[in-house]
């Protein structure tokens, strides 16, 4: 079923298997929906039978051929948000058990977005503070417009529904997020695709509100939240598990069949200041030579690589916050504000100041 080949490896996104499991429970969601799951499996490389081992892996390329099967069957039944109530702690492996285990809501937070590509290899997660928000985009590279909608619904709602349970209850009570109408306060997520018929159904099953039609996929927090107590706060426990998950982060690495992607996706998911070529090498084990030529190979550059992410990190901070010119060019870790100037004029054609005037065009080339 994950035999590579040169043909395979140069469709391959990202960390190009995703976990066996997450399919057999899509397969069983659309049968609980009435609808035949055996056609699900035409013409692929694997069965429901090889989906039933543990560390059963499938090809993104499958994985995609089959999810746009389920969306067709069952996607205007609200499959994605029946598959987010399926999706429980249990199936993440290490990476929910991190979370489960993590001291606070933030340590949660912070393992799911770093080893989210573990687990679903098209997506990043991009976290900003905008004032009292923490602003979680979701970012994805997967070249399948069709898609985008039923990915970023299905996994919102799947770790909004996490986290409602993981968060430990009287905790988050003291602190002001006891549920209200059943819902979190402060808590939303905003996706770009037009409300679906479905959503009325779902609504009173959903611990926050979901908005659509709004610019960029995103979940909002409030960031007295990330105090909040988990569940099974273990330190020791959690520290173990983002251990495991950080090597299997790294054998992935290794594997990347898209080198100029995973150096993409491994700078939306670090803070800044942002690594240099030779952080960056060291970070995949090779030397910075290799990293270029392999980059060279790509048709890139690691400046051109790090320069889109200032970007589009820039723009994020211009369009959610308050912060000063002059502050977000240091956050970004632009010692002179005058070379951060000349860089977003480069970028977008306008000023820092004009942007944020002028509204948010261009946006940023990220997300679905």
């Amino acid at each position: 079923m994950t035999t590579s080949t040169p043909d395979k490896e140069r469709q391959m996104l990202g960390f190009f298997l995703v976990p066996g499991v997450y399919l057999r429970v899509l397969a069983e969601t659309v049968r609980k929906l009435g609808h035949n799951d055996r056609q699900l499996y035409e013409g692929l490389n694997f069965t429901a039978a090889d989906l039933k081992a543990n560390d059963s892996r499938v090809f993104v390329t499958d994985a995609t051929i089959m999810a746009q099967r389920a969306r067709e069957l069952a996607g205007n039944e609200g499959l994605s948000f029946a598959l987010a109530k399926e999706l429980r702690l249990t199936i993440h492996g290490t990476l929910g058990f991190a979370a489960l285990t993590s001291p606070t809501f933030e340590g949660a937070l912070d393992s799911v977005r770093r080893y989210l590509q573990l687990r679903a290899p098209f997506l990043t997660m991009n976290q900003s503070l905008a004032g009292e928000q923490v602003l979680v985009q979701l970012c994805t590279e997967f070249e399948v417009p069709e898609l985008y909608a039923f990915l970023a619904e299905t996994v919102s709602a799947t770790l909004i529904l996490l986290t409602e349970q993981l968060l430990d209850r009287e905790d988050a009570e003291a602190k002001g997020f006891a549920l209200e109408d059943g819902k979190l306060p402060g808590v939303s997520v905003h996706l770009s695709a037009p409300e679906p018929p479905y959503y009325r159904k779902f609504a009173d099953q959903l611990p926050v509100r979901f908005e659509y039609g709004q610019p960029e996929e995103m979940m909002i927090f409030p960031k007295a939240m990330l105090d909040v107590r988990m569940r099974l706060a273990d330190a020791d426990a959690s520290a173990m598990a983002r251990e495991q998950c950080e090597f299997e982060l790294q054998k992935a690495l290794k594997e990347q069949g898209d080198i100029a992607l995973a150096v993409r996706n491994m700078l939306r998911m670090t803070p800044g200041p942002l690594p240099s070529l030779e952080a960056m090498a060291e970070r995949f084990c090779v030397s910075s030579r290799t990293l270029k030529r392999r980059l060279a190979d790509k048709d890139t550059s690691y400046r051109e690589i790090l320069e889109g992410v200032l970007k589009d990190r820039a723009i994020q901070l211009l369009r959610y916050t308050n912060q000063s010119v002059s502050e977000i060019a240091y956050e970004l870790g632009y010692a002179d504000l005058s070379n951060f100037s000349r860089a977003f004029r480069k970028w977008t054609g306008k000023s820092a100041s004009e942007f944020r005037e002028d509204g948010p065009d261009p946006a940023p080339e990220v997300g679905p």
